[in-house]
């Protein structure tokens, strides 16, 4: 019995001696040091997202970071576009921007004989481009384009209500010329309105509309009534395609006094303009083909007051004859042209260019000089014809007869 009790202690002191020796050799491990860091995570929040540009606080600016930083779009937000309000004929805002989307209507008013004067409608133009015809006499092509037609109206009320308010509204209107598809090329999408054309010109013409009188024997009966603005004018047209000039309230520097300047194309067919500060725009003057010079106002027939535009340009491009009635001139495609701009009293020298079909002024430098809002005269005249800064007069002079 001594020997198994020694027996049984001796097995007990040995398997404490080994427990004891195991347990010197094993470290316990804590669960905090062998698990991985881990952000902790409001309750209901979603883990951010990482990203391969780093992390989520990497990527995006937080408001303290730059207060300048717009707000991303949420995913059910659509940007608008905000309608063009701006005429960018004239650089004036329109009441109506959907006026802005109706095609221009370029109209081809008579100057001569002097019976078709006053004329009707072209103080509603937001252009007017005047142009040799050949034999001293030139020609209007009149720009209409954004809300003219309400103002059309306004004039007609007031005319209804005084008893009176017949005829067309624009004209009197004659045949189209070859210069015209030049300058309606300026103007995409645009009609070009006549009272016909000779078949030479005719083909060279398009998008073309012809009116006709009702006296076949009155060469001034032709013209252009309400009902043909808003039958001619239906097609849809992009604004934006047409803002290429600047236009600015403010002057540009520079500028040289010209309160008046005269233009010269022939002895029987003389221009002056004359700058009223009162009304900050250009009055027109016209000689009455007497051979005397002495000028008169020009009046818009629809309200009798004087035309008043406040730019006029003259523009200098090569003109061609093909025949004495027939010329070309070098209105579009061209750059680095020739000009004079007026406006607010005074005269710029500028440049030119309608490069991909579109119409711009600019200075030596290639700066856009601006134009004053509101409307402009366009006077074009021939390489050949010369600029006097001393008497204020601009001379036409004919390129070589064929």
């Amino acid at each position: 019995m001594r020997r198994l009790t020694i027996r049984f202690l001796f097995v007990t002191l040995l398997t404490m001696i080994l427990l004891a020796f195991l347990t010197g050799c094993t470290q316990p491990v804590s669960t905090e040091e062998a698990a991985e860091p881990r952000a902790s995570v409001e309750p209901g929040a979603a883990e951010a997202p990482q990203s391969i540009m780093g992390s989520s606080e990497e990527a995006a600016l937080s408001p303290e970071q730059d207060e300048d930083v717009a707000p991303a779009l949420s995913p059910t937000t659509t940007p608008t576009t905000e309608p063009v309000t701006l005429n960018p004929l004239t650089g004036e805002v329109v009441d109506d921007p959907s006026a802005l989307t109706a095609r221009p209507l370029l109209v081809s008013v008579s100057n001569f004989p002097i019976s078709a004067r006053p004329q009707a409608g072209l103080s509603l133009a937001s252009q007017v481009w005047e142009t040799y015809i050949g034999e001293g006499m030139t020609r209007f092509l009149a720009v209409f384009y954004g809300d003219y037609a309400q103002h059309l109206q306004e004039i007609l009320d007031n005319r209804l209500a005084e008893g009176s308010g017949d005829g067309y509204v624009i004209g009197p209107v004659r045949s189209g010329r070859v210069v015209f598809e030049d300058i309606k090329t300026l103007f995409e999408g645009a009609a070009l309105i006549t009272a016909g054309a000779s078949s030479e010109v005719a083909e060279q013409l398009t998008s073309r509309v012809s009116v006709y009188g009702e006296d076949d024997g009155n060469i001034n009966s032709t013209g252009v009534e309400v009902s043909d603005l808003t039958r001619v004018g239906e097609m849809t047209v992009d604004p934006e395609r047409y803002a290429t000039l600047t236009f600015d309230e403010t002057a540009p520097e520079g500028g040289q006094p010209a309160d008046f300047f005269r233009i010269v194309y022939n002895y029987y067919n003389q221009v002056g303009w004359e700058y009223a500060p009162e009304r900050g725009a250009y009055l027109r003057y016209q000689d009455t083909a007497d051979g005397t010079g002495e000028l008169v106002p020009a009046l818009e027939s629809l309200t009798g007051e004087q035309l008043a535009f406040d730019n006029v340009l003259v523009l200098w491009a090569q003109h061609r004859y093909v025949t004495p009635t027939i010329i070309e001139m070098q209105l579009v495609y061209v750059w680095d042209q020739r000009g004079l701009l007026f406006r607010d009293g005074e005269i710029y020298p500028v440049l030119w260019s309608s490069r991909s079909g579109e119409f711009r002024v600019y200075d030596s430098d290639g700066q856009p000089v601006a134009l004053n809002p509101g409307s402009t005269f366009v006077e074009v005249v021939s390489w050949q014809s010369t600029w006097d800064p001393e008497a204020m007069v601009v001379r036409y002079h004919n390129p070589p007869m064929p």
